[in-house]
């Protein structure tokens, strides 16, 4: 093999000093340019020549070896400062000597430096790794040990090597020396292996990356912020994981709104459903103890904790009411049995959940006493207590087969002190969810469109309404008259406060693919957006005595931040953004909204995610990723599917929201009734058509498309119907719509919503005719069917059967299983598997690399 000289070039990008390998026949690269830090005085402890229990001693080999620092969080800039006990170190851009040695420092007491580069891959890879020392050394990428070395050398340097897997992107290579007393230095090269030799390997002292998988998972994530009465103080809930492990960290701070000071941090301690007081800066929560659970109070102002309530056994969720004088809590008993044949009693019963009941509960915080409030063979559940604490509103409610939608509600209010039980409706076939208006003389009540009837129902020219499309009505309790407020308003309701304070109604709401807020304001009967600075707005919370409002939010290439917002002036402030320090080396590429009109005239949303340095002048393969189901794709940050990962991996991705989808008017959402793909995928197939026109840098025979659950049934349906994708992925996809109508644990109860009416006797070209497992012999599409081995949802037995129709017909197929993972992929490592399973099928097809998923999935012999 001919050895190819390598041309190094400096690259100053925005005054950062980098340096690439050239494409071509790589033989071997020797790392020159470096950032070193150091060197740093180390010290053996005492008596480190004392044999210890094991009759060893501590010596230079045990002094390189200790962990002084958390080289996951070691990513250096020539411009940063690291800190070493008391002094402040800056690195500094160093060059290997002629003979590619760094590190020739030589020292009567012990030093040790650091010196970190920057590899980049620009696909999946193998390369070697080979360092000749005279010192001891170890070599980290990533954070994780690969290589070490712990003699010195006296005459000859010695030799270590490792083959490493280069994932696409950037990695950071560290190495750890160990200053001698005689010859000294480290020679670091990197020899990407035969196959790879047209790959293009660069080296930076930059740490600007694209986004990666880690980024998405990694780090301090904000997951909810609750507001105290008076709006001075909020509880931040946190969660971080704790890798290589599938374990994460959660705990609640207290902070100090207007000077951000911590007051109380609650990590590590066993407390439970945390709430604020709704009349003192008192917050309660649930400790566990002998299988039951004690309720608390603490003051933050006297520093005081007290005992509400001990023993309680089943202990459920708790409301505080207004005046603060007693809790409304459930407790819970689960009536199923330890059997060997049991007869199913209904439907339902199949489902592990079934046979829980649940009951209300009072307790007196000042005299402690317990009160039983509901009773029977029907779950009972709390809506709202009434502002003056004199009332509470529950509901009941149980499957009926015999008249759709098959389930039916009965609303209930109650005199908190005579027990007195008032029906404010009963046999409710589209069930709501109520609350007090701040005189308690009006409901508000949340539900879909016919949730009272046609009153509700804006369904122009569909039959049947799409009922998770969420409204809003206003019900007289005094008349039972119904004012359907969202009748013209096209967002989808999903979550609404009637605010005791100042009287409007606060909405958070599916706007297209964002989440917003509204107020609607009564008298003027005006619905009005209100600035949030997120696109996608999480849950909301309330003070109960002042003018401000907590919430959570995002937007398409902003992690989750917390803030407080004024409701009188409309200022908001950040509260809390614990990733900004970790995301400030992480390069987005652009986002932008692209629609296209139909031929029928409607026009359907989209937008385009472009990988990060995006040249219109290459040629680009394209992922196309969709919903379908009744729920647009947000445009949220992470998530199960991060596009902007996508698009950092060197892809176009397309995302588009067909006809179904809520949050664009109760017409367009009634469309997913009894259509089941048939006008999905055919625009699905017209907007990627239309957008490969309209951008040419799009590589139309490298065009992948992707979905999950109703999406993935999408994806193998869109098989059915059209060739013009080279791979297609299927996570958890529906593949025979009959056998998930009766399987899935929310299979007929979602067909509600998706073939309302209709049933596989009656409509058998809906269920026969449109499911892909039918049609399978018109697949031609190289696909990935990917399941979690205990979905629930949607059965791993719609993708094996669709994976049998495929394999013995001769279709290129693959079938991975995710396991014991529901139709969520939660756990951490297998999160990070599943993702780069999604990118090698991918990378196999879309950038003819199959090596990825050949190393991933080797063919075995059996």
């Amino acid at each position: 093999m001919k050895r190819m000289k390598l041309l190094l070039v400096l690259l100053l990008t925005s005054g950062i000093c980098g340096y690439a390998a050239n494409k071509g026949s790589l033989t071997e690269i020797t790392i020159q340019n470096w950032l070193k830090a150091g060197s740093f005085d180390l010290h053996y402890p005492a008596f480190h020549t004392t044999k210890d229990v094991e009759a060893k001693t501590f010596g230079a080999k045990e002094l390189l070896q200790t962990s002084y620092l958390n080289f996951k969080n070691i990513t250096p800039s020539g411009k940063e400062v690291l800190k070493w006990n008391s002094k402040n170190y800056n690195w500094k851009h160093v060059k290997a000597d002629p003979k590619g040695l760094v590190g020739k420092e030589t020292t009567s007491t012990p030093q040790m430096s650091y010196f970190v580069t920057y590899i980049s891959a620009d696909q999946w890879l193998k390369a070697k790794l080979k360092i000749e020392t005279w010192s001891m050394c170890e070599a980290f990428l990533d954070g994780k040990k690969i290589l070490s070395h712990y003699k010195i050398a006296t005459n000859n340097p010695g030799s270590e090597e490792k083959t490493l897997s280069l994932e696409k992107g950037k990695h950071t290579l560290l190495i750890k020396i160990l200053h001698g007393t005689d010859h000294s230095g480290v020679k670091v090269s990197l020899s990407p292996e035969k196959e790879w030799k047209e790959s293009n390997i660069s080296l930076s002292l930059s740490p600007k990356h694209f986004i990666t998988i880690n980024d998405v998972l990694d780090g301090t994530k904000v997951k909810g912020a609750q507001i105290s009465y008076d709006g001075k103080y909020a509880i931040i809930s946190y969660s971080r994981t704790l890798p290589p492990s599938d374990k994460s960290d959660n705990w609640k701070e207290i902070q100090e709104i207007s000077t951000g000071t911590i007051t109380q941090s609650f990590r590590g301690k066993d407390l439970g459903q945390i709430q604020w007081l709704p009349n003192a800066n008192s917050i309660s929560y649930t400790r566990k103890l002998n299988g039951t659970k004690n309720l608390y109070l603490f003051n933050l102002d006297k520093g005081r904790e007290v005992l509400l309530a001990e023993n309680l056994k089943d202990f459920g969720q708790y409301h505080w009411s207004p005046n603060g004088e007693y809790i409304i809590y459930s407790v819970s008993k689960d009536y199923s049995e330890e059997w060997k044949l049991r007869k199913i009693q209904g439907m339902e019963d199949r489902l592990p959940w079934f046979r829980n009941r649940s009951f209300l509960y009072k307790l007196d915080v000042a005299s402690g006493v317990k009160q039983r409030l509901t009773f029977g063979a029907i779950s009972t559940s709390l809506h709202d207590i009434s502002p003056d604490g004199k009332s509470i509103l529950f509901s009941q409610s149980r499957p009926d087969y015999n008249e759709y939608p098959y389930d039916k509600q009965n609303l209930y209010q109650m005199d908190i002190s005579t027990f007195k039980v008032d029906t404010i409706w009963e046999d409710k076939l589209f069930s709501g969810s109520a609350q007090f208006s701040p005189d308690s003389k009006h409901l508000l009540v949340q539900g879909g469109p016919s949730c009272f009837g046609k009153i509700g129902e804006n369904l122009g020219n569909q039959p049947l309404a799409n009922n998770y499309d969420g409204q809003l009505y206003i019900l007289n309790l005094k008349n039972n008259n119904v004012d359907p407020i969202t009748y013209n308003f096209a967002p989808s309701v999903n979550q609404a406060i009637w605010n005791k304070n100042d009287g409007m109604i606060y909405i958070k709401a599916d706007d297209r693919d964002y989440v917003n807020l509204f107020r609607y304001d009564l008298k003027k009967r005006q619905f009005n957006q209100m600035q949030t600075g997120v696109d996608v707005v999480k849950g909301i919370d309330f003070s109960a005595q002042s003018s401000k409002m907590a919430y959570t939010g995002c937007s398409i290439s902003t992690p989750y931040q917390a803030y407080v917002l004024d409701l009188k002036s409309n200022q908001q402030s950040v509260i809390a953004q614990p990733e900004t320090e970790r995301f400030k080396n992480v390069k987005f590429g652009k986002t932008e909204d692209w629609n296209f009109t139909k031929t029928d005239g409607k026009t359907i949303s989209g937008r385009v995610y472009y990988p990060p340095n995006f040249d219109p002048t290459k040629k680009y393969p394209m992922i196309v990723n969709y919903y379908a189901g009744t729920a647009p794709v947000e445009r949220s940050f992470g998530g199960r599917y991060p596009l902007n990962l996508y698009a950092a991996n060197g892809y176009v991705v397309y995302l588009l929201q067909p006809s179904g989808a809520i949050g664009f008017g109760q017409e367009f959402s009634a469309e997913h009734q009894n259509n089941w793909g048939k006008t999905t995928a055919d625009e699905i197939i017209e907007g990627t058509k239309k957008f490969m026109k309209a951008h040419p840098f799009v590589d139309a025979s490298k065009v992948g498309c992707i979905g999950a659950s109703y999406g993935g049934f999408m994806t193998m349906y869109l098989q059915t119907k059209t060739d013009i994708f080279a791979a297609a992925i299927s996570h958890a996809g529906i593949s025979s719509i009959t056998s998930y109508w009766g399987e899935g644990y929310w299979g007929y109860s979602y067909s509600v919503n998706a073939t309302g009416h209709s049933f596989p006797w009656n409509r058998k070209d809906l269920y026969i005719k449109q499911s892909p497992l039918y049609n399978a012999e018109k697949i031609n599409t190289p696909i990935l069917l990917i399941h979690g081995s205990a979905d629930t949802n949607v059965p791993p037995g719609e993708s094996i059967q669709m994976y049998q129709a495929l394999k013995l017909q001769g279709k290129d197929a693959e079938l991975v299983f995710v396991k014991n993972q529901d139709h969520h992929i939660l756990n951490y490592t297998q999160r990070i598997l599943w993702n780069n399973t999604i990118f090698a099928y991918f990378g196999k097809y879309l950038k003819d690399q199959p090596q990825w998923w050949n190393e991933l999935y080797p063919d075995k012999n059996l």
